[in-house]
């Protein structure tokens, strides 16, 4: 018997108690990128956006076991943000217009709008009942074998999603839970409908962005969290629809999508104190030659590995377009002002370390 025939549905509960922990270290690490940021400048602050935004259609998609490009995807989001309303010419416009709108968090979710993202989820793809519930039932097995899949989990009959689909909606606008809670349980009740004939892992997803994004939007991708875990997430999605007595225990899945968000804080605060770092090593080393600037820019371009690994004449000399003698004498005019060192290497192997704190 499958949750929504017994008479727990649609009552998801979690163990205050076991996942307050989880819950409070997320808040603080939110609350401490927050003041990170604001140390960027506007352009930062939009280049990390637009990653956040980026690498979670990317991800969101992977999950699936679908492919979309990462530039295409970029190009995408820049053209959307400068033509709001206008009618997306491609895919890859339509998905960046969908991740925008979830992210903005703006108005209440409805029927109409969860329909328009389906939409724009299928731009241009020829889909049974797009934009629309489904007509049909839906079974969710494991195996590659016809005839010989596990049946994980039958959702709701199609003549029920509608009127399911708005008991949640409805419950989304009065619940009050902590909102990383009420994004968990939204998933997990939106899958668990499984209202459209495709793409509702995408779509509920996107629901976790509108959610949080009502409040503050996440300052990272979740999606590129969940795809590190993948098999974590199914095993949760299943471990979290337990009927215990009156109520549907969703307390595994609540805890395993908090220990999601604090990895995905983990890195953003990460990638925050790079940029906070590289801006202060280029205001302590703000008299460089435009060459030597030009060269440490690269690095720090290519993120934290490759600052740490410092930088020798060869390459050097590569990324100016110079001879590895005027690389070499760059290198020790760096030396001088302080703005590397060199390495334990000799020779010609020597490495400059890069002054960073």
């Amino acid at each position: 018997m499958d949750i929504w025939q017994t008479p727990s549905w649609p009552n998801f509960r979690h163990d205050a108690a076991a996942t307050e922990g989880p819950l409070a270290d997320f808040s603080a690490r939110l609350g401490s990128i927050k003041g990170l940021q604001m140390a960027l400048s506007a352009e930062e602050r939009r280049e990390t956006f637009m990653r956040a935004v980026t690498n979670e259609a990317v991800a969101s998609f992977a999950i699936e076991g679908a492919i979309l490009r990462t530039e295409d995807i970029e190009a995408s989001v820049v053209a959307s943000l400068a033509h709001r309303g206008g009618e997306p010419q491609r895919r890859t416009d339509a998905i960046a217009t969908l991740m925008l709108e979830a992210r903005e968090g703006q108005g209440a979710l409805s029927e109409d709008r969860l329909f328009h993202w389906h939409q724009l989820l299928f731009h241009g793809v020829d889909l049974e009942d797009k934009g629309r519930w489904r007509s049909f039932p839906i079974v969710i097995v494991r195996g590659a074998n016809v005839g010989k899949e596990e049946v994980l989990y039958s959702a709701p009959p199609h003549d029920r999603v509608p009127a399911m689909m708005q008991e949640f909606l409805t419950n989304l606008q009065t619940d009050r839970r902590p909102v990383p809670v009420r994004a968990a349980l939204a998933h997990l009740w939106f899958e668990s409908i499984h209202p459209f004939s495709d793409g509702n892992g995408r779509i509920g997803r996107a629901l976790i962005e509108y959610i949080f994004a009502q409040d503050a939007a996440l300052p990272f991708s979740l999606s590129r969290q969940i795809e590190s875990d993948k098999r974590g997430y199914y095993r949760a999605l299943q471990a979290g629809r337990m009927v215990s007595g009156d109520h549907i225990d969703a307390t595994p899945f609540v805890l395993w999508f908090l220990e999601r968000l604090t990895a995905g804080i983990v890195e953003a605060e990460a990638e925050a104190r790079f940029l906070v770092m590289r801006n202060a090593y280029f205001m302590r080393f703000s008299n460089l030659s435009q060459r030597g600037e030009k060269v440490l820019r690269r690095l720090f371009a290519e993120g934290p590995r490759r600052v740490s690994e410092g930088i020798s004449a060869g390459p050097y000399s590569k990324i100016a377009g110079v001879s590895l003698a005027t690389a070499t004498r760059d290198l020790a005019e760096l030396e001088a002002v302080g703005a590397v060192f060199k390495g334990a290497e000799g020779g010609r192997s020597t490495r400059y370390l890069l002054s960073v704190s």
